[in-house]
């Protein structure tokens, strides 16, 4: 009797214990976290891969344009896995400010809150170890200072983000990054202090998420685009200059060595046309002196007369110009013009191209224009001497080269 009691208490008391073993388990699942994240057993919760994921499309399928969104989008496309692109980081950056009132949001509030009312201490670790990138601008400010930065200058990059319709919330573009494009060309502008702070490598989220080193805010860093010549009006050294196009812009040593010697010897292409030019005008003078010696001569005294009188004869140069231009060309005079107005074009064209180039205050750059003028007028010396000298050779005859 006393036997078979004892395996009906040793059952009993198993009994109990499952009983409250599953009595624990069901209260540890009854807790939503969702609900009542600040519980204990909540530190280590996640949200479902799969349910960010959806919450940051439906999102952006609403607005594309968000910061948020264009962050996610560069992201995917080059499948990241910087800890910024952390799909949590990338909603908290969309909901903890920016949107924490959107549909798709509701997951994140709940879990950790908005930018207002976060009590990280009392929330699952994930809301502090994948937070929002610090000073990340919103919306509406990114929209704001972009259009204010190509109002003010309308710079490279600011084809990106057409100014948006009266009464729309925001600009219907890649908002953040176009304005990092726009700050890393011109970083000392008003407009891009959030910039600066979110590029901050002293933010409070910058030893967790390392935003700095992003394409955003890194200098060399991303896509050809990304990373426009900053505009330095001072004398510089560096490789990532605009020369003279937008596409031409070397950024290593190769095309910066090709491009130093590609003005070079523009440069000495623009002393052979100016030489050149000079010569023929000299050459032109010559024969038109040759054949019309008694006409020169009898012009040439009455500008000297014009000169020596007192300021009533000056009008006789005046005169003789309007003459000449009376005269109709002869089929030689007009050869002569279409030559000279073309080497006029060509030289004067490389000539204020080269004068934008030292305009790039890029000290090699700069010097590969001097150096080309240097070495042209070395070059090109005795062709000038001749040209010269056929010059006052003729200007002795006809008293004024350059009047008549």
């Amino acid at each position: 009797m006393l036997q078979s009691l004892v395996p009906s208490k040793a059952s009993a008391f198993l009994a109990v214990l499952l009983a409250l073993t599953a009595g624990s388990q069901v209260q540890a699942q009854a807790v939503n976290c969702l609900v009542t994240p600040s519980d204990p057993s909540c530190v280590s919760f996640v949200l479902p891969p799969a349910t960010v994921t959806a919450d940051i499309e439906g999102l952006c399928t609403q607005m594309p344009y968000m910061p948020g969104c264009s962050l996610y989008s560069s992201c995917k496309a080059a499948s990241k896995t910087d800890q910024w692109c952390t799909p949590f980081s990338v909603l908290a950056d969309i909901c903890s400010v920016d949107m924490p009132m959107m549909k798709d949001c509701k997951n994140y509030i709940a879990l950790c809150g908005s930018a207002a009312n976060q009590t990280t201490a009392s929330r699952p670790s994930v809301c502090t170890s994948a937070p929002m990138i610090e000073a990340f601008p919103t919306t509406k400010n990114a929209s704001a200072l972009v259009i204010d930065i190509c109002t003010e200058m309308d710079m490279a990059g600011c084809e990106r983000c057409p100014k948006p319709a009266p009464g729309a919330y925001a600009a219907d573009c890649d908002t953040l990054g176009t304005y990092a494009i726009l700050c890393k060309a011109m970083p000392d502008m008003s407009q891009c202090a959030t910039w600066k702070s979110m590029c901050s490598a002293s933010s409070a989220t910058a030893s967790s998420l390392s935003f700095q080193s992003s394409e955003y805010c890194a200098a060399g860093v991303g896509s050809p685009e990304m990373n426009p010549p900053a505009m330095r009006m001072y004398f510089h050294l560096g490789f990532s200059d605009y020369v003279l196009f937008e596409k031409w812009v070397p950024r290593n040593q190769g095309q910066y060595v090709g491009t130093w010697f590609a003005l070079f010897f523009l440069t000495l292409v623009f002393q052979t046309i100016s030489t050149y030019r000079t010569c023929l005008e000299s050459r032109w003078a010559e024969e038109q002196a040759a054949e019309n010696d008694d006409t020169s001569k009898s012009d040439s005294s009455e500008r000297l007369t014009s000169f020596g009188g007192d300021g009533k004869h000056r009008s006789s140069i005046f005169m003789h110009w309007i003459q000449l231009w009376r005269q109709p060309w002869s089929l030689k005079e007009v050869k002569q013009n279409v030559i000279r107005a073309l080497l006029t074009f060509v030289e004067t064209t490389l000539g204020y191209a080269l004068m934008l180039v030292t305009m790039t205050f890029n000290v090699p750059l700069f010097f590969a224009v001097i150096a080309g003028l240097t070495i042209g007028s070395v070059v090109f010396s005795r062709q000038r001497s001749a040209g010269v000298a056929r010059g006052d050779s003729n200007s002795s005859a006809t008293g004024c080269a350059g009047c008549g």
